[in-house]
């Protein structure tokens, strides 16, 4: 980006160095007076031209910086949540449960990573999550909320995953 406005600065450098040259020439016929004025309104507009490509480009040059520090924001955050990594392929994919007009789903991928969605009636809201598990044990921590950890142990049988923490046990089904 900074190569193009330098491009712009450089034209209007040069249309202007025309200009000063048309006028020390010192010809005062009609052709040589049309050419400067034809010149100098052309330099103007390259120089309006510019101002408004470098306004442009430091407006996109403030969103992608926002941007970037947004996600690396993000990424900081997943990192910085320390996991031991422990994946069990059975948990890999979707599970929900159902109770009481409200309905929680929690997808496992992979590689670590996953999502809780949980919708209540006409309200919804979606948590991106990192997670561990070794067969017995689940650690779930919310991206945007580390400090708030989840620990249950869990058993799988078939398309039921189990979770059972100190105050509550909920029965998920495996989503198709």
């Amino acid at each position: 980006m900074k190569k193009n406005v330098m491009k712009n600065i450089l034209a209007v450098s040069v249309v202007a160095a025309m200009a000063m040259s048309v006028a020390a020439c010192g010809n005062t016929t009609e052709t040589s007076a049309e050419t400067e004025e034809t010149v100098v309104e052309t330099s103007e507009e390259t120089v309006a031209e510019t101002e408004e490509t470098v306004a442009e480009t430091e407006e996109t040059v403030a969103e992608t910086e926002a941007s970037e520090a947004a996600e690396t924001e993000a990424s900081e955050t997943a990192a910085a949540i320390e996991l031991d990594g422990e994946i069990d392929e059975d948990l890999i994919g979707s599970w929900t449960i159902e109770e009481e007009g409200s309905t929680v789903t929690y997808t496992f991928n992979d590689d670590n990573t996953g999502v809780v969605e949980m919708a209540i009636e006409d309200e919804s809201a979606e948590f991106e999550i990192v997670y561990s598990a070794d067969g017995e044990n689940i650690t779930v921590v919310m991206v945007d909320y580390p400090d708030d950890t989840d620990e249950a142990t869990y058993t799988i049988d078939g398309d039921t995953l189990t979770l059972v923490t100190e105050n509550e046990t909920m029965e998920l089904t495996r989503e198709a």
